[in-house]
């Protein structure tokens, strides 16, 4: 285990934020450990393993371990320590909690479309977005661009639950990464959308095949201050927009429930920048009861 203390690098902590509140500081979390701290061109990625025991027992644990013949024992799978991955000192995703958020972000826009062929993926390094979206037969190719090629190729060897398409029906490989159905670019995702598509006129000078019939966004949380600049950006947002086909759907994390905000409403500028360029219609749904 790991104290607060054994984190800092010329006088100052590089765990602030979740990490420092959720994982070295709760006694609610047991077996804690640091699998990997790396420290890439972009962001620190701190990689955890812990048991939460609000939720699973270190004796379970434990338990599962042993070949007594016991329903812990012959689970294993259930009882495992939870993996955490950390950007900056602030939670992205956990084993025990990645599925609820990916598959909310990704099947309500893919189920909207008829007929969803391209799909565009902004950020989603941990490879969980990409793995949701190739569940859909009618997918024939994923475009993936994070700018963190160092991040993906750590989720890869530390996560690789994420991106596993093993026991995915037509894929062609293990990893979701090397499915024949995905390119994957380690590029500025913004800027990639901003050259191929913001002086887009009425959808001419671009082939039918280039538009993509739905977009995720899986970047950064938009409460974060330069995210939220791009997010508001309208050269970026009429990118995306001129990015879709006719029927084409953008979905993305705009901000936390009401419910958490006392009633404030944070997607109110996303909202209104997204009107502005065209869409025809707008949905907000919340996932709160789920986390």
């Amino acid at each position: 285990e790991f104290g607060v203390e054994d984190y800092h690098e010329g006088g100052k902590s590089v765990v602030e934020g979740e990490l420092t509140q959720d994982i070295l500081s709760q006694p609610g979390f047991e077996m804690k450990k640091q699998v990997a701290f790396v420290e890439t061109k972009y962001q620190n990625v701190h990689f955890y393993e812990a048991i939460n025991t609000r939720f699973r027992s270190v004796a379970s644990y434990e338990k599962s371990l042993s070949k007594d013949g016991s329903y812990e024992s012959l689970h294993p799978e259930l009882f495992r320590q939870d993996k955490i991955v950390f950007l900056d000192g602030d939670s992205q995703s956990s084993l025990y909690g990645e599925a609820v958020y990916h598959e909310g972000l990704v099947h309500a826009a893919m189920l909207t479309h008829p007929n969803p062929k391209r799909v565009a993926i902004i950020g989603g390094g941990e490879g969980a977005t990409l793995r949701e979206v190739l569940k859909h037969k009618t997918v024939q190719e994923v475009v993936m661009i994070d700018i963190d090629g160092e991040f993906v190729q750590l989720c890869r060897k530390y996560l690789p639950e994420w991106s596993d398409c093993s026991d995915l029906v037509g894929s062609t490989a293990p990893s979701c990464f090397d499915d024949d159905r995905a390119r994957v670019y380690f590029e500025d995702a913004f800027q990639w959308f901003i050259d191929r598509f913001a002086t887009v006129d009425n959808k001419k000078g671009v082939e039918e095949e280039d538009f993509f019939d739905v977009i995720i966004m899986d970047a950064c949380d938009p409460t974060n201050d330069f995210v939220t600049k791009l997010y508001v950006d309208s050269t970026f947002v009429w990118s995306i927009y001129n990015g879709l086909s006719e029927s084409g759907v953008f979905v993305a994390q705009i901000g936390r429930s009401s419910s958490h905000t006392g009633g404030i409403d944070e997607t109110k500028m996303f909202k209104n920048m997204f009107e502005e360029v065209g869409f025809e219609s707008m949905h907000i749904y919340d996932e709160v009861s789920l986390f």
